[in-house]
């Protein structure tokens, strides 16, 4: 898996949210970024989301139906798994000590740690 672009994103929160596949044109119409693009911008996007095996495209008609390869939630931990890697040479302990030493974790963020670790 790749790491999106910003614009690629947007339109991934969009189909993740839409819950169902969707069209070209509907992206177009619902999201409000998309306003500022030419259609063949948007179509750019979903062709490197589908290269990137984010999200796979359904021929029906004379229109694609477009839809998730992954969940919300799986990019999510392939993004959190990236930046640890690249921001902390891939050291967990890192990321939470950096977490620490800034003070954005509290307390209760640890002792809700310790309890997951504890299942």
């Amino acid at each position: 898996m790749q790491r999106m672009s910003d614009s690629e994103k947007k339109i991934m929160e969009y189909i993740w949210t839409a819950g169902h596949p969707v069209t070209t044109s509907e992206i177009i119409k619902n999201l409000p970024e998309a306003a500022e693009w030419k259609q063949n911008t948007v179509i750019t996007f979903l062709t490197r989301l589908i290269r990137k095996k984010i999200l796979k495209a359904t021929r029906i008609g004379k229109a694609n139906q477009y839809e998730p390869c992954i969940t919300e939630q799986e990019y999510r931990n392939f993004e959190i798994k990236q930046f640890i890697k690249d921001v902390h040479k891939g050291s967990i302990l890192g990321f939470i000590s950096s977490l620490c030493d800034n003070g954005d974790i509290t307390l209760e963020d640890i002792e809700s740690l310790m309890k997951r670790f504890k299942k």
